[in-house]
Formats: structure tokens, sequence, C-alpha cells
């Protein structure tokens, strides 16, 4: 089993309600930057969860343990990649769970699930092992926690959940749900628990979605080693319990929550690993059609990350086998990808579990290092093409230059080719004239505001 308990100890009660004092501001986290968001205690199972709101603040909820205890706080990360500072939702409890998750709330606040024991103590009324949550305002300073009477879900083995996923319907109504061992729990607002079970044990890394029609879907991974307990799975919840779907080849972990989203257009999609040891790489799958998209790049991955992007594009990030970090965006329609982006980290930390929110245009890009959780920001790649990529030395050239975004024209992107440059019109499109090359080669440089620059190669023989 893998659970997803941070620590349990005994303490006297806690308050329901507290405000950790706002952290100082660091550094900025502009694309290149790092700034870390996290106070101490993360371990390397922790998930933080995110939560953009109206102000264009990304809201992070993070746990930490520090003297037996655990503390989700929830640091405040401004549009420009500021940290702006720091507050506790779930201050000094037993035990909590590492994956807390932040969706709206009413009146444009917030609300933070979680799973845990408040205390040891015989009676306490948090003590149910639920999973429980604690409401904020947009600003996220105040958090107030609910009656336990009134759980995301009311199954005692939430404390211990292997992977919490939780999303709303169109009213606002909370729909949570969590794994355990070769269980799924689940609860749709202040109605009854409800629960099915997988072939065999044992199930993880739980996400909801709530597609364009209020359907609620679940997506998890299964180790159980048997048909219908191997792989990625998904299964519609709400309004009813739906048939079991398993992608094509989804027989490999992610190793981190499930990367699912809903796009503008209703649908559900899923990125997942195909293959055993993800030998084929990551695709993206429309949830229910009877294709795939490979996503570039991601033979041998782990810890993909996926979050919706302005019009219809999404953002996707994920670790390498050699442990390095990549983002890359899609097209409007979420048909094709960009280039992808190689996410430099500081020093040379291994990223274990990976979260991005791209609703700006640019990417929030978060990652646990096994002791923090650091942000930047990344920009969608520029893709730049030649014609000809060969030319012969000593005569005449005119190289034509094509600059792209997911096959999207840029117009008004530089390209500089070694000390000549041109400018892209409507089509993205611009050309060089060279009267001689030498033998060798060279790259020409494409860059443009908001856009992380692009290269080609030119061969002169």
């Amino acid at each position: 089993m893998k659970p997803r308990l941070a620590s349990v100890a005994i303490v006297g009660t806690a308050l329901v309600t507290a405000v950790l004092g706002i952290a100082a501001p660091a550094s900025a986290g502009p694309p290149g930057d790092w700034t870390v968001v996290s106070g101490i205690g993360v371990s390397n199972i922790v998930e933080p969860g995110v939560y953009r709101t109206a102000d264009g603040t990304l809201h992070v909820a993070i746990t930490g343990t520090a003297n037996s205890t655990d503390t989700i706080e929830v640091a405040h990360v401004s549009a420009a990649g500021n940290l702006t500072g720091r507050h506790a939702a779930v201050p000094g409890w037993s035990g909590t769970t590492a994956d807390p998750d932040l969706v709206a709330g009413p009146a444009g606040g917030m609300r933070l699930v979680f799973g845990g024991h408040r205390t040891t103590v015989f009676g306490d009324p948090y003590n149910e092992g639920y999973l429980y949550y604690t409401s904020a305002d947009g600003i996220g300073a105040s958090w107030t926690l609910a009656p336990n009477t009134s759980p995301a879900v009311a199954g005692n083995t939430g404390y211990v959940s292997s992977g919490t996923g939780v999303t709303t319907l169109a009213d606002g109504t909370l729909v949570t749900a969590y794994p355990f061992n070769s269980e799924i729990f689940f609860q749709v607002g202040s109605g009854p628990l409800q629960s099915f079970p997988t072939p065999a044990c044992c199930a993880y890394d739980m996400t909801l979605a709530t597609d364009g029609t209020g359907a609620v879907y679940a997506a998890w991974y299964s180790n159980g080693g048997v048909a219908g307990a191997q792989g990625t799975y998904v299964r519609q919840l709400y309004p009813t319990v739906g048939p079991v779907l398993q992608p094509p080849n989804g027989v490999t972990s992610n190793d981190q929550g499930m990367a699912m989203v809903t796009r503008p257009d209703g649908g559900i999609y899923l990125a997942y690993p195909r293959g055993e040891l993800n030998k084929q790489g990551y695709a993206l799958w429309r949830v229910g059609s009877g294709s795939v998209r490979a996503v570039p790049g991601t033979k041998g991955a782990t810890h993909m990350a996926m979050s919706n992007g302005p019009g219809g594009r999404l953002w996707l990030a994920f670790r390498d086998d050699d442990f390095g970090l990549h983002a890359v965006r899609t097209n409007a329609a979420a048909t094709k990808f960009g280039a992808v982006q190689k996410v430099k980290t500081p020093g040379n930390l291994t990223p274990y579990q990976i979260r991005i929110e791209g609703s700006t245009g640019r990417g929030d890009l978060l990652i646990n290092d096994g002791e923090r959780i650091l942000h930047t920001q990344v920009l969608a790649g520029l893709t730049v093409k030649v014609s000809p990529k060969q030319v012969k030395a000593g005569k005449k050239v005119v190289l034509k230059f094509t600059v792209t975004d997911a096959g999207a024209a840029i117009k008004g992107a530089k390209v500089k080719a070694k000390s000549k440059s041109c400018k892209t019109n409507a089509k993205g499109v611009c050309t060089i004239k060279f009267d001689k090359l030498k033998k060798g080669k060279f790259n020409a440089l494409a860059s443009r505001t908001q856009y992380a620059a692009g290269s080609v190669r030119v061969t002169v023989k």
C-alpha cells in the first residue's frame, strides 16, 4: 500500500482555525527563477493542491510536518510569479493526508479538502478519519473548518487516502473520492457515502473532473496485477456509476495524481503513460474516444501533470527518465503540441511530485524536491523551421524561416541568423538572403515577447 498520511502523533486539542503570519516576500519566480513557497517539514510524497482566484493569485496548499504534527499551509503567488504570503489553513493536526486539494468555494472563495485526525484524544469530533474541508474567501488569509458532521467524505479511512480527488458540480456542490486498498469511496455533497471495489488491491492517485454535461469522472491507477486491476482506469461516478474504462495500453503508473482536466469543449482529457515502464510515452486521450495523441518527448517519462490554459489550450509538465523537467503547451484545439521546453532546476535536485497551472497563458510550475515545494513560471516555446536546411558554401542563398506555436503561425517573431535578422509576417514567415556562407553549421534563433526562444540549425556544405 502507498499511504498518503504524513504523520500521526498524540497532541492536545487544536484550534479549529488559525492564521500563520504572512511570510516575508521572497524573490520573484518568473521564467528562469525559482522560489521556495513551502514552510518546513515537506516530505517527498507531498503533492500541492492549486487554485487560482479571480484576482490572478495562485493559491498553493502544502502539507508540512513539525514537532510530530501536521499543518497544511496555503501559499499565495501573484500572477507575476511573486510569493506574497503564506497562511495556515489546517494548523497542528496529529496527522493529515499529503495531497490537499483546493477547489472553488462560494462567492469567489476557496475550499481545501484533506483527510486526517485532528488529535488522538478520545471523543475529539475530528478524529473519525474522514475527509474534511475548510473554507476561505479569495484572499485565503483566514480559514473556517466545516463541522465534522458535514465532511467531504464520511469514510473512516479517509485519513490514509491513497490519493484524494475533488471537483464541484455547477451549483458548487463538492464531489470527493479516495481509494483505500481495493475499495474506492466517494460522496456527493451531503449525500450518503458510496463505494465500489476494484478487482484486486491496490488503487492509488485519484483525480476527479466534471464534464460539460455535469457528469463526474474519476481516474486512478491500480497495481492489482490481474485483469481489470492493472493500469490506469476511468469511471463515471455521478449522476450514475458507469462502466470502468481503460485507455489504450494504459498499464503504467503516473507516480502521482492522475493528469486529468475538463476542456472548454466539455470533454475530459487524460494524459497517461503507455506500455510497460512507459516505453511508448504518454498519450493525450479524450475520455471515451477511440484514439490518442502521443505527447512528444515522453518515452520513459514519469510524474505527468496537466492544466487548462487560455482558449482551450493545455499545459503539460513531466519528468524524464533522467530526472530532467520539461513543459509543453498545446494549440487551442488540443490536437497539436508546441516545442517541448527543458526547464532548468536549481542545483542537481530531483523533482518528485509536479504540478502546473496555466490559466494565465504562462505555466506556473511547482515541484517537490523531497524537502521543499518550489515555484517558477515557464513560457510556451517557439518552433522554428528553415528551408533549405542544407546549403552550398560560397553560393548565394535565401533562407526561408517559419515560426509557429503548436502549429499556429506567429507574427512579429524576430529571427536572427549570424549577423542578419528578419521579422515574420502574418503567416509566420520571413526570409534572409546570404551572398556567401562558409562551410560549417550555425543556429538561427527566433524570439518574441511572452515566448521561449526557439532555434533551428543550418548546415553549410
